[in-house]
């Protein structure tokens, strides 16, 4: 009695110890690579911290407001600084009233925070005309350093948690689809052809 695949119709050759030799080192490969995927996500996980929300960002007066409409307070969405004076913006059309003179706490930023950021945005635009990329990175870097003294470590994920994530993600979504690849050789070795 001859096995599945081992007749003389089959696609399998001769003593059919090739394809199924085959079909068990890639059924073992792609269980491996599910299986690593699966424990490096979970390390992903297990090591992954939430980024500083200390962020700063310049843009245009005018240009389209970024909020987000998942936030309570859609003004307190970003810390929003002019590229040209280092003025804080305010995602609005009407003005907003307030006391002047007087800083508001903005997003994760209390108001003498606001104060160190937009002082220093706005001596580093009046040096030039308008804030230079040197003059962004150094305002960003008071802004994590702010972060830092709030406790916040980092502002982009790190390596470990890029590498897990995307080792992570490669090994089970490969893994799955060779696991699918097979099943469709298999199916194909035990058609008659």
């Amino acid at each position: 009695m001859t096995g599945a695949g081992t007749g003389p119709g089959s696609r399998s050759g001769g003593n059919g110890t090739g394809a199924p030799r085959f079909a068990l080192l890639g059924c073992l490969a792609a269980l491996l690579g599910v299986a690593g995927g699966a424990v490096s996500l979970v390390v992903h996980f297990a090591v992954t911290s939430p980024p500083s929300p200390y962020v700063v960002e310049f843009a245009k007066p005018g240009a389209a407001c970024g909020i987000d409409p998942e936030a309570e307070d859609p003004e307190d969405a970003d810390l929003v600084l002019d590229e040209e004076t280092g003025e804080l913006l305010r995602c609005s059309v009407l003005p907003v009233p307030g006391s002047p003179g007087r800083t508001e706490p903005r997003g994760p930023f209390a108001a003498d925070e606001v104060a160190r950021v937009t002082s220093l945005a706005q001596r580093l635009a009046s040096d030039a005309d308008g804030l230079t990329g040197a003059d962004q990175a150094q305002v960003e870097r008071l802004a994590e350093e702010i972060g830092r003294e709030n406790g916040y470590d980092k502002t982009e994920p790190t390596a470990l948690e890029t590498v897990t994530w995307k080792t992570g993600l490669y090994g089970v979504i490969g893994g799955l689809g060779l696991l699918i690849l097979l099943g469709l050789y298999a199916r194909w070795l035990e058609t008659p052809g």
